[in-house]
């Protein structure tokens, strides 16, 4: 883990940024830590985007209160039926 201050993020990004290809970066400010900076692939990035995008949690809150109102059956269960159809 390395650190860095706000000056130096300011005066250094890309090299800071680099640093944080290999490992975590915490940035201080006036002696604590305000922000980490870490390396992301593109696919944890994908994850990231879904999990913070206001449109799928709605749509995942909706279903939840819909399955909890009406009631449901399992992604088991459901997977199971399927496959039986299927044979």
């Amino acid at each position: 883990m390395k650190f860095a201050n706000v000056r130096e993020l300011k005066n250094n990004t890309s090299e800071i940024l680099r640093k944080a290809e290999k490992e975590t970066v915490v940035i201080m400010s006036r002696s604590k830590p305000r922000a980490v900076i870490t390396a992301i692939s593109e696919e944890d990035f994908e994850d990231y985007r879904l999990e913070q995008s206001p449109v799928l949690l709605s749509s995942l809150e909706k279903a939840a209160h819909e399955y909890n109102q009406k009631g449901g059956i399992t992604l088991k269960k459901y997977l199971s039926g399927r496959t039986k159809k299927r044979g």
